[in-house]
């Protein structure tokens, strides 16, 4: 697996490569630990692609977990 961060300006970058989406998680809150953003709420959702794809309260910037084997 995959996991990326989407900045604002649509530039992806990986970020993790967890095993499980429970790890993926612990990273998702790392990245934003480490820059002193709360979650407030999750969304997710899966793109036509596939991809999983998580809101966490920024609206404009997201994780983006590859789990395609």
């Amino acid at each position: 697996m995959k996991l990326y961060f989407e900045n604002s300006l649509g530039q992806r970058r990986i970020i993790a490569e967890p095993e499980t989406e429970n790890e993926a998680w612990k990273e998702i809150h790392k990245f934003c630990e480490i820059r002193n953003f709360k979650i407030y709420y999750v969304r997710e959702w899966r793109d036509k692609e596939g991809l999983k794809w998580y809101d966490v309260g920024s609206h404009t910037e997201f994780f983006i977990l590859d789990d395609r084997n």
